[in-house]
């Protein structure tokens, strides 16, 4: 392999380079219509000149041989890559489908496969010879027939992609100079190393031993980098007047002097049920002839704009009609696309009186789905005015300062007043003094946007003053711009849950002062008893017997008393939580003589008091009713947490029953017990389910959801 130089390389090797760096610029704009595109021919165009470079300083036949057939790599696919690239830029991408692309790729895959073969039938190249009198070796060929095919379609592309230019150039005569720039500088781009490809295989070339086509590319360079930078290639993309009124969605409508259609867009060609070809030339009334009320309506008017209901059939539609004048100047046709510029050239010919009415303009903006919008919008307010009516729940819209300005008919019923009697009272004037400012950090952060609502719980004044619990949601309604207007506050009546909650203390306080009190008496009895009997054994039977009596008596009264403070509420529960209290109830299940089974995957993490309480409940009832109804002394317990869900699961093997049955006989006292696990399990907002079948035992599934809040109460015992 021997080399050679020659300054010739140099501008070569200078087009390869602004190639190389527009591709890597063009391929970070990828998103940008025709950035791929663009970067793959530039790609193929640096390819192409560093490959000719490197023909050129070759010295001998088969070097300079190879790297000829490397150069076209780059010039098969540039004048397809060249097309598509125009295609993108001037908004005919729908035309590149799949098909297409693969139609153009033919060719080009086509000569690299000969031009790779060339040796075999030399329809590319043939006669092939190195000519050395010169100061640089260069080949000497004669072009065989598939290059003069291989010219002409890439001639063909190259051209097709120049008049789509060019026809874009002319659209944009009267545009901004930024895309008139760009589409000069693409066209100075293509034709430049055209020319020179067509210098040099006519032999018109001056140089006869250099192929001027990489040469030109410095050109192309030069005139896609200004394109580029300096015009903003890539980032603004012109769109063709005639592409903007094409793809407006209200329907346009040129009439002439004659009231003859002259142009109509798409839409206007939908609302006709007719295209372009068999409108353009016909009276508009008889196009239009569906449309009477718009025919004789507007048959004579020169402008107008107004809204106006046309029927289709059984369903009406609306439009914005707006009909402008077209004027002739100095008996010319002027036909312009931008109505604000015809309007300011109208009221300055006018002043000159150079103007005569030459057509009419005609806007038809379909305006139906506005209308079913407001339709829409008047029934989804008369559906939230039937919600907040009817709502089972007390709902008020609140002033900013506070006033009540409409209240629904429950919070009415909740505090004892009449609409009427509301209306000019306050929050304050409802609300327990003790908690007025209860939530007022909370409503502040609402007010600022920091929050979107609250919830909190807080005491309110019935018209009676009793005392009413109620949980308290908020909300703030804001207008467009973010703004305050008011506020909407719905309370939820949890008396209820209130009283279950002191019922649940009270229970809880109970059992301490047996275990405090009335237990430790008894315990200290028991065990006094059995000093007694220990140090003064009787020698009566009768008093032996009468004092082992009394020591069954009290040891009965330890247990009872023990049972009693379990029942109420065991001290497990507290200390150790509800997994381990379970635990201790199976265990004194068993030493009763129960086959039962326990499994649980909390271990150590205590849960909020009131689910502990609530589970364990229902726990106890369950068990007691598998022993007293289902005359059954084997069952399972299973405790688990999915997620942020606790389930207890209590099965027996028992005789089993109908729970729907069961639950809706509500005379039967020995029943209620399955309803008030059911409402305690709904007051900590879970929900429970009873499966069972005479014959086949019962399963109790408890299951209750943990709030962020109560998440944030669960912990672990160290």
């Amino acid at each position: 392999m021997h080399w050679q130089f020659t300054p010739y390389v140099i501008p070569v090797i200078a087009s390869a380079a602004v190639a190389a760096a527009l591709t890597l610029n063009a391929w970070h704009r990828r998103p940008a219509p025709g950035a791929t595109s663009f970067s793959l021919l530039m790609l193929a165009v640096a390819e192409w000149s560093l490959a000719y470079a490197l023909e050129l300083v070759s010295a001998d036949l088969h070097t300079i041989l190879f790297w000829d057939n490397i150069t076209w790599l780059g010039a098969a696919f540039a004048p397809t890559l060249w097309l598509t690239f125009v295609l993108q830029y001037t908004g005919r991408a729908r035309w590149l489908t799949r098909r297409n692309i693969a139609i153009l790729m033919v060719e080009p895959l086509v000569t690299l496969v000969l031009v790779w073969t060339n040796q075999f039938h030399g329809l590319i190249e043939s006669n092939i010879r190195l000519d050395t009198s010169g100061s640089f070796a260069a080949l000497e060929v004669t072009y065989g027939a598939w290059y003069w095919i291989n010219i002409a379609y890439s001639y063909l592309l190259l051209f097709v992609g120049a008049i789509l230019i060019g026809m874009l150039i002319q659209s944009l005569v009267r545009s901004a100079r930024l895309y008139l720039g760009q589409a000069v500088a693409l066209l100075i781009a293509v034709i430049a190393p055209w020319v020179g490809n067509a210098l040099t295989i006519f032999g018109l070339n001056p140089f006869p031993k250099l192929d001027l086509t990489p040469f030109a590319f410095t050109v192309t360079g030069v005139a896609m980098a200004s394109s580029l930078f300096l015009f903003r290639l890539l980032d603004i993309i012109p769109v063709a007047r005639e592409a903007v009124i094409e793809s407006m969605g209200d329907a346009v409508i040129v009439l002439d002097e004659q009231n003859r259609i002259v142009d109509l867009n798409p839409a206007a060609q939908h609302l006709a049920v007719r295209t372009a070809s068999k409108a353009v030339g016909r009276p508009f009334t008889q196009v239009f002839s569906a449309w009477s009320e718009l025919v004789e309506r507007y048959r004579d008017v020169t402008e107008a704009d107004a809204e106006i209901v046309l029927s289709e059939g059984e369903t009406l539609r609306y439009f914005d009609l707006h009909i402008s004048p077209l004027y002739r100047r100095n008996g010319d046709f002027a036909v312009a696309g931008h109505l604000i510029v015809l309007n300011d050239i109208t009221e300055h010919n006018r002043r000159n009186g150079d103007l005569a009415v030459a057509g009419r303009l005609i806007v038809l903006n379909d305006i139906t789905e506005h209308k079913q919008a407001e339709r829409s919008l008047r029934e989804s307010e008369q559906r939230f005015r039937n919600i907040f009516a009817e709502a089972p729940i007390g709902m008020a819209v609140v002033g900013l300062d506070g006033t009540l300005l409409q209240v629904n008919k429950t919070f009415c019923e909740m505090l004892g007043y009449g609409k009427q009697e509301l209306a000019a009272r306050t929050l304050s004037d409802i609300t327990h003094p003790d908690d007025v400012g209860k939530d007022g950090l909370l409503a502040a952060q609402m007010f600022k946007g920091a929050i979107t609502s609250y919830k909190v719980e807080k005491r309110y004044l019935r018209k009676n003053r009793e005392t009413l619990w109620a949980d308290l949601t908020a909300t703030m309604i804001r207008d467009h711009d973010g703004h305050a207007i008011y506020g909407l506050m719905m309370l939820e009546n949890v008396v209820e849950r209130k009283r279950a909650k002191l019922l649940e203390e009270e229970r809880h306080h109970v059992a301490y002062e047996l275990h405090d009190g009335l237990a430790q008496v008894v315990a200290s009895t028991h065990q006094h008893l059995q000093a007694f009997a220990s140090h003064y054994r009787p020698h009566s039977p009768q008093a032996r017997q009468e004092l082992d009596q009394a020591l069954e008596l009290a040891q009965r009264s330890v247990r009872e008393a023990r049972r009693l403070i379990a029942g109420l509420r065991p001290t497990a529960l507290d200390d150790f939580g509800l997994a381990t209290a379970l635990r201790l109830q199976v265990e004194a299940r068993r030493t009763e003589g129960w086959t039962i089974t326990f499994g649980e995957t909390l271990g150590s993490e205590r849960l909020p008091p009131t689910i502990e309480t609530t589970l364990f409940g229902v726990a106890q009832e369950a068990l007691t009713n598998a022993r007293k109804h289902a005359s059954t002394t084997q069952a399972r317990l299973a405790l688990e947490r999915h997620a942020s869900t606790i389930r207890l699961v209590i099965q027996d093997w028992g005789c089993g029953f109908e729970p729907l049955a069961v639950l809706q006989e509500s005379s039967l006292g020995e029943h209620i017990g399955l309803r008030e696990m059911q409402e305690r399990v709904e007051l900590v907002g879970g929900h429970l389910m009873i499966s069972s079948r005479p014959g086949d035992g019962t399963m109790v599934v408890a299951e209750v959801p943990l709030l962020a809040s109560d998440e944030e109460d669960t912990f672990h015992e160290q």
